[in-house]
């Protein structure tokens, strides 16, 4: 018998697109005689056939004709959007031994899953003859018993209607079942603490469900749902806990059948239960008894235990989920005739499937400082990919004008950025532990050591000098590696730097290292010569900025957000293990306004650090390899002295100065083993050619002059230039500083 012989003709007429849609069926089985018929008043079908090629021996267990009938199903105002669907037109067709198939009651067609994911999105780019070749492969498969390839796994049933979401972990409930966790002896059944949320309740019935309830701890349990309950009377909480059911076969018999006939109401839901040993009416009146508080809202999820690991779950459980919707909270008794709906299951977006969507793993504990429209964009790329240790410290409110470039949306306006971001992350993990998502509403100089000690990388996106010397002052006690990235240029440079193992090179080390390197790139020459001319209020993005001076783009925030996201996803840095770098990202605009990105990254080795000779304050921290280049030049120039400048910069915050580069003698210069009298041709152009592609940020710093007979000291003709040059400095200021080269040492003097 074909369900094809108690259909009408169809008599309508047709679309264009449809009215082909059913040439190229008859096109593709050579029959322009194929009759069309009536299913609903949504749909047409053609009823055909496909000749199936079956083995010698015919096909497994008979389950395949060697001519299968079909329905060729058609939507009549939906076509091509919606995809055909394939059904089998024989009522005898063995839709409780196949795999690949939708659900579908008794008495309907079997309905054939042709492709994984939505058959809407595939067909898009197909053809009605792609569809069919896809269907005959089908059968093929089906016949020679290769539906199924996923290492004999058992492919679960597809739900192609059903009432809203279930979210809950597979694991949870599979080890409930699996270890026989009830909730009484008596019955195969654990209580388990859900939730729903009042939207989607009304909306889509979307609940989760978190954990089993143990018998002893259900008072526990109870007084706290109650606390909870009342907050959400009293302040409109969209939060609504309730407790479910998870039940099982207590006997754990294996079901290879794909079910042709599930529950439409409670009797049959009943009946369905009883013959797999579960009484659920008794179960359900001895939870009233033992006073467990059923709601309105009865879920009931039934674990069927397949005789393979179920496809896409670490388990051999599939687990349905029953909802009955009452007029009033249970009673004792539901009527027979309630309708059960079939919820759907959904997994829960944890961190591990955070990790595997991104292809990622990050596992660096990290503490941000600064969450403010591009720390923010940054952690959210870190939440997102699974990352499961993080803290957020700022102390600043969430304004209005931050809604425009800033992760947060108005519904967190006056609250505090790093608190609101944590319970942005803590809720896309819902079901897993979140304790380790901390926020410090404070700043962090109030952070205490031992609260920072506990990550491994630190990321600043503040602006702040203050911020950068107290993790540097800290960074012996913390132990993190620390990187620190701002957005420059109005918009266009971003740049992220990583301080050295060892606190070597510092962070300041780097900053003025990359306005340095502006005499050599020019993408950072035109960010410093332009702000040297700019408004010091709209140099940077970071933590202090609660104006709306800062005028860039949200999309421009993005991309260099996303940029250093992926380069602190390479922690712990296995190329950088000693050093530190520079990573510049660089988006231009060109003429007829298109996108110019580029990118360069700089290794920096450790800086070459000497204490003041004369003055244990001052330290001197020279790049890396000026040193050598000092004493090679003293050795070359032996016997005679030879001398030049220093290049860098000076802070009296720090104590420090920071050389870049040391200047050779210039060529009006006069030397003998004694004595060196440094030139000045040239000097004034260079050191004004570097201060302007600096941004007035590097310059003259001091002076440098070898001693080839290894005298330690300064010469009292030495003292005299240095008191001269101390009336000029002043007047700059910067402190005043002559190093000595010996043929083996580096021996600097401060004065301020």
């Amino acid at each position: 018998m074909q369900y094809s012989f108690h259909l009408e003709a169809y008599s309508g007429q047709l679309s264009a697109k449809t009215a082909e849609a059913v040439e190229q069926v008859k096109a593709y089985f050579n029959d322009p005689s194929l009759q069309v018929f009536v299913w609903d008043e949504h749909h047409i079908v053609i009823a055909t056939s496909y000749n199936v090629s079956l083995p010698a021996r015919g096909s497994i267990d008979n389950n395949i004709l060697a001519v299968e009938p079909i329905l060729v199903k058609i939507a009549l105002h939906r076509y091509p959007e919606a995809a055909p669907l394939i059904m089998s037109d024989r009522k005898t067709f063995p839709k409780s031994r196949l795999p690949h198939l939708y659900y579908s009651d008794e008495g309907k067609p079997a309905v054939l899953c042709l492709v994984r994911g939505s058959l809407d999105e595939w067909f898009a780019t197909k053809t009605i003859g792609d569809l069919l070749i896809i269907a005959a492969q089908w059968f093929f498969k089906a016949a020679i018993g290769t539906l199924v390839t996923d290492n004999n796994e058992f492919d679960p049933v597809r739900l192609n209607t059903s009432l809203g979401k279930h979210v809950f972990k597979y694991e949870t409930f599979r080890d409930i079942v699996s270890e026989n966790r009830r909730f009484v002896e008596s019955y195969p059944l654990a209580l388990i603490l859900s939730s729903a949320y009042t939207g989607e309740a009304e909306n889509e019935r979307a609940f989760k469900s978190i954990s089993d309830i143990p018998f002893i701890s259900l008072d526990k349990f109870r007084e706290a749902i109650s606390k909870v309950e009342n907050k959400s009377r009293d302040h409109n909480s969209k939060v609504l806990p309730f407790y479910s059911l998870l039940i099982w076969d207590p006997d754990q018999n294996e079901e290879p059948a794909y079910f042709t006939n599930l529950p439409a109401n409670y009797g049959e839901l009943k009946g369905f239960l009883k013959i797999r040993g579960i009484d659920i009416a008794e179960m359900l009146s001895a939870l009233k008894v033992g006073n467990v508080p059923l709601r309105s809202l009865l879920v009931m999820t039934h674990a069927i235990k397949r005789p393979y690991k179920v496809i896409g779950y670490e388990g051999t459980y599939e687990f349905f989920t029953y909802t009955l919707i009452l007029n009033d909270d249970f009673s004792g008794l539901v009527n027979d005739e309630e309708e059960v709906c079939i919820s759907s299951h959904s997994q829960p977006f944890t961190a591990e499937q955070a990790s595997s969507l991104s292809n990622e793993t990050r596992l660096a504990e990290t503490l941000y400082v600064g969450a403010g429209s591009l720390g923010s964009k940054i952690i959210m790329h870190d939440a997102r990919s699974g990352k499961n240790v993080l803290g957020v410290v700022d102390h600043d409110s969430f304004q209005q004008h931050n809604i425009g470039r800033h992760v947060l949306f108005s519904n967190h306006v006056g609250r505090k950025k790093s608190q609101a971001v944590v319970e942005e992350i803590k809720a896309f993990y819902e079901l897993d532990a979140t304790n380790n998502f901390v926020f410090f509403d404070r700043p962090i100089s109030f952070v205490k050591n031992e609260e920072v000690a506990k990550y491994k990388l630190i990321v600043d996106s503040t602006a702040s000098p203050g911020v950068m010397h107290n993790l540097i002052e800290r960074q012996d006690v913390i132990n993190a590696r620390y990187a620190k990235c701002e957005i420059v240029d109005c918009g266009e440079i971003g740049l992220l730097y990583l301080q050295g193992s060892a606190n070597n090179p510092r962070m300041d080390d780097l900053i003025y290292l990359a306005c340095y390197l502006a005499v050599e790139n020019s993408e950072l020459a035109n960010w410093r010569i332009g702000d040297a001319d700019r408004e010091l209020d709209v140099l940077d993005i970071g933590l202090g900025c609660s104006s709306v001076t800062n005028v860039m783009a949200d999309d421009l925030i993005s991309f260099h957000g996303a940029a250093f996201s992926q380069v602190l996803a390479a922690y712990p840095f296995e190329d950088f293990l000693k050093s530190g770098f520079i990573y510049l990202n660089v988006f231009r605009k060109s003429a007829d306004n298109f996108p110019q990105i580029s990118n360069k990254r700089y290794c920096v080795e450790p800086f070459e650090v000497y204490e003041s000779k004369n003055d244990s304050r001052w330290t001197l921290r020279f790049l890396s390899g000026l040193s050598r280049k000092l004493l090679d030049l003293c050795n070359s120039h032996a016997p005679n002295e030879t001398g030049g400048i220093l290049i860098g910069i000076a802070s009296y915050k720090t104590k420090t100065l920071h050389i870049y580069d040391v200047i050779e003698q210039p060529a009006d210069s006069t030397s003998s083993p004694v004595a060196f009298n440094r030139g000045i041709e040239g000097l004034a152009n260079l050191v004004d050619d570097i201060k302007y592609q600096t941004g007035q940020v590097i310059g003259y710093v001091g002076e440098w002059h070898t001693h080839p007979m290894n005298l330690e000291t300064l010469s009292g003709q030495d003292m005299v230039s240095i008191e001269k040059l101390q009336v000029i400095n002043k007047q700059i200021p910067i402190p005043t500083c002559a190093v000595i080269v010996t043929k083996n040492k580096i021996i600097p003097f401060i004065y301020d």
